[in-house]
């Protein structure tokens, strides 16, 4: 295990990479005292970190005024900057010749984390705080392998045991079909089909069955959590929390709001996990050369997504566990009744499960596929397909959209 001073050393390396140009339009009081870190090394020792923080929180406060579309590169860049800073700060603080416990992992992992969820990133060093954190995993993780779950909660069956009657569906099902007959069958005729036998390659379908694996790897890690039972709710809210404590307080039981690991770019901010997976082929078939937008859907049974459409071609992938879907052509649009608020315009009212005909008399005319999506299994949603989600256990699922 190596001592805070190696770790420090080895972070200070990625220094180099970090310009003020990018900042330029920062206020020169942050900008100086970020030079200042930047520059002069003994900065890190003879500046208190309360000067870092109020950067941060100058930073943040800007970032959350108005909507976040049209925020300024530059704060996010100056949020990604400091959060380093902050990062190498703390570390210089720590006494040289010891090892770093977990307490003090879970305060650097906040740090880092912080900086990955409201900043972005930089040019000349875009991995930056990811790098950050494989140096620090690389140099602790041992001090990770005591966070495990109970022997009751690693119960595989809460992950694997479906209902016997959820085994119906009428989705097309194609085994690695070759890449010619995917364009010209799916992406030509924007036809949805289930592909067998084409991610068995994955480490992710064996790794991501132990939720050990996943403490272990990311537990300390903080990220997005959606609260409620679906996004159309009042109640629904979003919390931030590491994921040690979202598989402890939601993956697992049924008590309080259900917890929901959604729509999110998880393997951008863990770059650990995203070893577990590949991009897969099918997604070359792209009308710009904007790269694919991965992300992540992790809950516990009964999680559900409302019926709503997408305006890019999606490829959900199914790791753990399975998902009942049920499928829309675009023409049926008038009939799933969608809301008329310009926010929720690309999500319906209708629950297909239990569709209320007096409410909702048009849905009788809608044509439903009903997918279950199994582990190795994945869907592809061409663009404008209303879908409707629902986790029928504990599922792991991985979306790949492009345009």
């Amino acid at each position: 295990m190596s001592t805070a001073s190696e770790i420090y050393t080895e972070l200070l390396e990625l220094k180099t990479r970090i310009g003020l140009e990018e900042i330029s339009e920062l206020d020169i009081a942050c900008k100086s005292t970020i030079h200042r870190f930047l520059s002069n090394d003994s900065a890190l020792s003879n500046i208190p970190i309360i000067k870092i923080d109020a950067v941060l929180d100058y930073t943040y406060e800007r970032i959350n005024i108005g909507n976040w579309k049209d925020v300024k590169p530059y704060l996010r860049k100056t949020m990604t900057i400091a959060s380093y800073i902050k990062l190498i700060a703390c570390i210089k603080s720590i006494e040289p010749s010891s090892h770093l416990d977990v307490l003090h992992l879970q305060k650097l992992f906040k740090i880092i984390d912080h900086g990955l969820l409201f900043g972005c990133p930089i040019e000349k060093e875009p991995q930056l705080l990811q790098k950050c954190a494989t140096i620090l995993n690389k140099h602790n993780c041992e001090q990770l392998t005591d966070m495990k779950l109970s022997s009751s909660a690693q119960n595989q069956d809460d992950i694997q045991n479906i209902d016997s009657s959820c085994h119906q569906g009428n989705e097309i099902i194609v085994e690695c079909p070759s890449m010619e007959y995917f364009y010209k069958e799916h992406i030509l005729t924007q036809k949805p089909v289930v592909l067998t036998n084409c991610i068995q390659h994955w480490p992710a379908l064996t790794k991501w069955t132990d939720q050990s694996y996943l403490i272990k790897l990311a537990g300390l890690r903080t990220v997005p959590v959606e609260l409620g039972s679906k996004y159309t709710d009042a109640e629904w809210t979003q919390k931030l929390m590491t994921l040690g404590d979202f598989i402890k307080q939601h993956i697992f039981t049924t008590e309080g709001p259900t917890g929901y690991l959604a729509q999110y770019q998880l393997f951008d901010h863990i770059s650990e996990l995203k070893n577990d997976i590949c991009e897969p082929e099918y997604c070359c078939f792209s009308d710009t050369n904007d790269p694919v937008d991965i992300n992540a859907w992790f809950g516990p049974k009964g999680t559900v997504s409302p019926l709503h459409h997408d305006p890019k071609k999606n490829l959900l992938a199914q790791v753990v566990g399975e998902k009942r879907i049920y499928l829309f052509s675009p023409s049926d649009s008038e009939f799933l009744y969608p809301h008329d608020d310009e926010l929720l315009n690309n999500t319906a009212r209708v629950d297909p499960r239990c569709p209320d005909l007096e409410l909702y008399p048009k849905y009788k005319d809608a044509k439903a596929q009903i997918c279950i999506l199994k582990p190795g299994q994945m869907l592809y949603i061409p663009p404008k397909w209303w879908h409707f989600v629902e986790s029928l256990s504990i599922s792991f699922s991985v979306s790949f959209w492009w345009e």
